[in-house]
């Protein structure tokens, strides 16, 4: 039990009850005051059916909002109802974003509910609920709140779409494709129906990745419409700059991220454009060039995450480059064997990193598929490795769906010693390896004709151009 240092309510009313409260809940160990820029509003009334019984569970209500601190508990804001069961909440935020809100009873000793909740400037939240609750659960209105639950409704929609796709035959390309766009459109429209608010901003983002790869000019226009004050600048940059490449090229590319960086308004945005940059080099295999923005992005902005970032994109050209021996991994497939990349020396390895569910996957799974179809089992080892930990998830996916090699899931997913030894963290991913243990090259997903090619040169018995493999 987690003591927040206020009295409590000393007993609930007989009768129809009316109670207000909130209370946000996360794991921890102690409350601390914030240090604040964003402040916000909530009132809420919550009535209680005295019919219902269990009475006691409603006693000692609790409006609290904290945030998590590491181990430590920052308190957001607090209040306690009154007589009529109103509550008057100011909340003050480090920042803009979404936080967890949750319903106690028992004095905070048990939960009866919980939601995400938006704390944005000068945005004033109410919320009623009638307990005991029937399966509606909370649902704090607002600007910023309806946007929230927009932008849930649609990624619930795609997740059924994804979900009916794992458990039925695969649809045609024509069908994903169209899945894609109907629910980028529905996020991208959340800026009209929603303006300003947090989830439209991040929604219009999750577009942009979505159409990534399907429709780079509309996706190289759009990024260019995301404002500084989108929660995923930096997201819209890195799409935008991948998108931009494949269309025009490096050079171009390059050109967008300067003004990106010139738009950026503060310094943790100028360091993600600036990893963007050096993802850039890297694509490009000008790999000083990449060390070169990497340091001076470190020695800029230290203490940021991106800093971290460019420290893994620094091993990755130190370890991961063509001709570099393969880093080694004994992993456990899901028959229950080990197996190291050191003892498939003497073969080509494909070495595949995957999402179930990722449309850009599910479309490409086919090709990989032909792929191995078109080799020897004993000529060319693949070895795929889901980055989604869930057990559950991975079976729904290769119940009706052959993924022929073998196979293994990261346990602790992109955190995995399995997925960050290759920096596989965005997938799919593939990585060639030669019967000597060299790596051949790193491939995305509109790399993949590439990889088929130099698998064909490795199968080639001599260099001729009068004796090709022919692969799919």
């Amino acid at each position: 039990m987690i003591s927040y240092g206020f009295p409590l309510s000393s007993a609930v009313p007989s009768g129809r009850c009316v109670l207000g409260a909130v209370l946000l809940f996360v794991l921890g160990s102690a409350c601390q005051p914030p240090s604040s820029s964003v402040q916000s509003h909530l009132t809420g009334q919550i009535i209680v059916d005295s019919s219902a019984g269990a009475l006691d569970a409603y006693r000692d209500i609790r409006l609290l909002v904290v945030r998590p601190d590491g181990r430590r508990l920052d308190t957001l804001g607090h209040a306690r109802p009154g007589p009529d069961g109103h509550v008057q909440m100011p909340i003050s935020a480090p920042e803009r974003s979404v936080y967890a809100l949750s319903l106690w009873g028992r004095g905070g000793r048990e939960q009866l509910a919980s939601t995400e909740y938006v704390v944005a400037p000068g945005d004033t939240a109410t919320l009623r609920v009638r307990l005991p609750l029937q399966g509606e659960g909370l649902r704090p209105a607002s600007p910023e709140n309806r946007a929230l639950q927009a932008y849930r409704n649609a990624m619930t929609m795609h997740q059924r779409l994804l979900t009916r796709r794992l458990r039925n035959a695969p649809p045609s390309a024509n069908v994903q494709v169209q899945n894609i766009r109907l629910t980028s459109s529905v996020l991208w429209d959340l800026r009209d129906r929603y303006p300003g608010t947090f989830a439209a901003e991040f929604a219009a983002v999750e577009s942009l990745s979505l159409l990534e790869g399907w429709n780079d000019s509309l996706v190289a226009a759009r990024a260019q419409q995301i404002g500084t004050a989108s929660p995923r600048y930096v997201d819209a940059a890195h799409i935008a700059r991948r998108a931009e490449a494949r269309l025009y090229g490096h050079q171009a590319a390059l050109t967008l991220l300067d003004t990106l960086e010139v738009r950026a308004a503060n310094a943790r945005q100028q360091a993600g454009v600036q990893a963007a940059r050096i993802q850039a080099f890297l694509d490009s295999a000008q790999v000083e060039a990449a060390l070169s923005a990497s340091q001076r992005l470190r020695a800029r902005f230290p203490r940021t995450s991106w800093a971290e970032w460019a420290r893994r994109t620094e091993y990755e050209a130190a370890r991961l480059r063509p001709g570099m021996t393969a880093p080694n991994l004994t992993l456990r497939t899901l028959r229950g064997d080990t197996l190291s990349l050191r003892s498939l020396r003497g073969r080509p390895v494909v070495l595949e990193y995957y999402r179930p569910g990722l449309d850009l996957y599910a479309l490409q799974r086919p090709l990989r598929n032909a792929l191995y179809n078109a080799t020897r089992a004993d000529s060319v080892a693949f070895i795929s490795i889901s980055t989604e930990p869930d057990t559950l998830v991975n079976r729904a996916f290769l119940r009706n769906r052959p993924l022929p090699g073998r196979r293994a899931i990261a346990a602790d997913g992109t955190s995995d010693p399995l997925v960050t030894r290759y920096n596989a963290v965005r997938v799919p991913r593939w990585v060639l390896i030669d019967d000597t243990g060299a790596i051949v090259d790193c491939y995305r997903a509109g790399d993949f004709p590439a990889l088929r090619q130099s698998l064909a040169q490795l199968l080639r018995p001599e260099p001729s151009a009068d004796a090709p493999l022919s692969l799919p």
